[in-house]
Formats: structure tokens, sequence, C-alpha cells
């Protein structure tokens, strides 16, 4: 090739190298461009990925509800919705006073959730202000005339139908801690149809629900020394069908504390005991079995020598073994005949009493931990709520 066209070849590749160059530039800057306006197959995966469901998040409007901020918090870690459910507690009245304190402070919580498309769960603990109910009182009518003016005060303060969700009242009832020494499981059943009965005159669109521990004591076993897997039907054999619509029943894992020989109980289908919570859900004649579960980050935590701790993999393993017991024991119990919901009890209570840190909000891999349980109950389609709030 001479030198002349040997130039001209030069210069004819120079300036395709210079075109190309602009063109990639140009692209590069508009904004309607497919390769840079909109994410490509492998990051919306990866945003997909990232959430904890499908489904957009709730606009929540807290006004300063410490339940709602957390599930605002919830729902900043998902980048996604999480749930529409969520528990929240009450006591009962012993008079008229007391009854008017007591629904100033529920009410707005309530309206609170239904401005935000939150279902609440409500648990009536029986509580007299800080101190246990005797339940047989409480059939004598000693809290008649307080507790029917609460719910006339929850009336009063523009609580309806609407927002009045799930309520559960005397919630394991067949633990220690609780006021009733020397009565029996039929006397449980009494105290909750006379609750949910009044609750229903005020009320009758809200919804009946039950509680119990999948470990059974005595009542009077307040060192916590004789639990067991005992039949259920007892308690709920004199309950009133009509006004309990599902059955809950409640199991956590368990680890020794650590100056004690190392014992564990780590297995969902040991703590949750899934066949109790189907007897009960037989006598009442309903399909609709929720679950009070969760893992604890640490244990003991009011005695340093004593503390002891599950690893991210160990809280992982059991929420995972949850999710099966929700599905496999339960939800496709003779042919998908149940409908199974999890209640994950989620708040660090280390500076309570109970000296345990039930949240997920240690470090990213217990978040990772959680989101990772969330996505898959969402993509089994088991229902999450979640009782947690901020401090």
């Amino acid at each position: 090739m001479k030198k002349k066209e040997l130039v001209i070849v030069n210069l004819i590749i120079a300036v395709m190298v210079l075109g190309f160059g602009w063109l990639a530039f140009k692209l590069s800057l508009n904004p309607n461009s497919k390769t840079t306006g909109a994410p490509t197959a492998t990051q919306a995966l990866a945003k997909q990925d990232a959430a904890c469901s499908k489904a957009a998040p709730l606009h929540i409007v807290a006004n300063g509800d410490p339940n709602l901020e957390r599930l605002k918090e919830y729902q900043d870690v998902c980048s996604s919705f999480v749930t529409n459910k969520m528990m929240v507690f009450t006591t009962f009245a012993q008079d008229r006073s007391a009854a008017t304190a007591l629904a100033a402070k529920l009410a707005p919580t309530l309206k609170a959730f239904k401005e935000s498309g939150v279902t609440p769960i409500v648990v009536a603990e029986p509580y007299i202000t800080s101190e246990t109910m005797p339940y047989k009182a409480y059939l004598a009518g000693t809290y008649d005339d307080g507790m029917n003016y609460f719910f006339q005060q929850l009336k009063a303060d523009g609580v309806t139908d609407s927002m009045m969700g799930t309520w559960v009242p005397f919630p394991e009832s067949n633990v220690p801690g609780w006021n009733n020494i020397g009565t029996e499981p039929h006397d449980y059943a009494l105290c909750v149809n006379k609750y949910l009965g009044l609750l229903k005159h005020y009320y009758p669109g809200a919804q009946g629900s039950i509680l119990l521990s999948a470990t059974t004591y005595e009542p009077d076993d307040v060192n916590w020394n004789n639990g067991n897997y005992f039949s259920l039907t007892p308690y709920v054999d004199a309950l009133d069908p009509k006004l309990v619509t599902s059955v809950g029943i409640e199991g956590f894992p368990w680890m020794s504390n650590a100056q004690q020989s190392k014992r564990t109980i780590f297995k969902a289908a040991e703590f949750l005991q899934p066949d109790l919570a189907i007897g009960m859900a037989q006598v009442l004649h309903t399909r609709d079995i929720w679950i009070n579960t969760g893992t604890f980050a640490s244990k003991y935590t009011n005695d340093p020598s004593k503390t002891v701790y599950l690893s991210v993999a160990e809280r992982k393993e059991i929420l995972n073994d949850i999710l099966q017991v929700a599905t496999n024991n339960i939800r496709d119990y003779q042919e998908n005949q149940y409908r199974v919901s999890i209640n994950l009890f989620s708040e660090d209570k280390s500076s309570t009493p109970e000296a345990t840190d039930w949240s997920y909000f240690q470090n990213i891999e217990s978040q990772s931990v959680l989101k990772g349980f969330l996505a898959q109950a969402s993509a089994d389609g088991i229902p999450v709520s979640i009782s947690d709030k901020t401090d």
C-alpha cells in the first residue's frame, strides 16, 4: 500500500472512532435512553430480592404512635410492604375513672391504625393497673361497671366497629403469673365468654380470638417447673363458638442460662405443638389458626453471668422451622383445611423483667434474617403480623 493510501485509511478509522465516541457520549446524556434511563433486568431483580414482598409499602400516618413508628422502620428495612396487622395491648378497668383513662389511651391507637390501613390485634391482659386481676372476682361481677364504661368510652371517643380488629382476652391463661390460682380450665372459658360477649354487645363487628400456650402449667406452679404438652380442649370446651372466630397458640425457643448445663428447645414442632392448635380449632369449628412466636437474640439479660445468645444462623434456622410447621403441620393438614398466620413477637424486652431481646435491629445481619423470614412467608402465602413498638 502506498503512503498516500495509508494516510487516507488512517484518517477514515480516526473519523469512525471519533463518531462512535460522540454517539456514546450523547446517549449517556439522554434521559430517555433505554440504556441509562431505566434499571436493567439485573438491577430490577436485585431490588426485588432486597424486598420482603412484592407489594408496595403502606402509607403510614403514625402521629406519634409507637407501634406505627416501628412499622415504618420495618418497611424502610424491607423497601416494601411488611404487614397490615399489629398486636397491641390493653388491660382491665376496675371503675369508671380507670375506664375513662384506659379508653383515652387506646382510642388514639385504634384511630391511627385505621388511618394507616392497619388492623389491630388487641390483647386484653388481666391486669388492674399494675396488679394481676383475680379471675374469680371478674366472674363474680366485681369489674362489670368499669368494663361496661370502658367500651362506652371507646364509642364516645369515636372508635367504630371498623377500627376494632380482633380482640384476645385473658391470653396465656394456662401458664403461671396470673391471679387464677384455684380456678379450672373451664373458668378460663367462662371469663373469655363474658369478655367477648360484652365486646360484641358494643361492637358487633369486632372479632374474638383466644391465645393459649403450647405448654401448660398448674396455676400455682410459680417457678415454672412442671410444664407439659397437655391437650388444650379442657380450656375451650365451654367457649361459645359464635364469639371465637380463630384460635392462637404460643410457643418460643428456649435455652437454659449460662450458669446451667446447656439445654435447648429449638425445634418449632416441639415449642409450638401444632396438633394442640388443631385440636382447639376442631372443637370450635374454625379454620383459622394463628401462631404467636419469635426468636431471641439474647436472654437473661438482667444478669451478665447468665446471659445467653443465639447466633444469626441459629435464629434463621429456627424461623425457617417455624414456617415449615405453619405450612406443613397446620395449613396443609388434611388437604389445606386450615388458614394459618404468624404473629412475630419481635420487641426488645431486655430491660424489662422478661430480660429477653426478641428484636432484629441489632445489626445488618439480624435485619437480613428478618427480611429473609418475611420474604419467605410472603412467598409461602403465610400472613405475618408484628408485635413491636419504639421505646
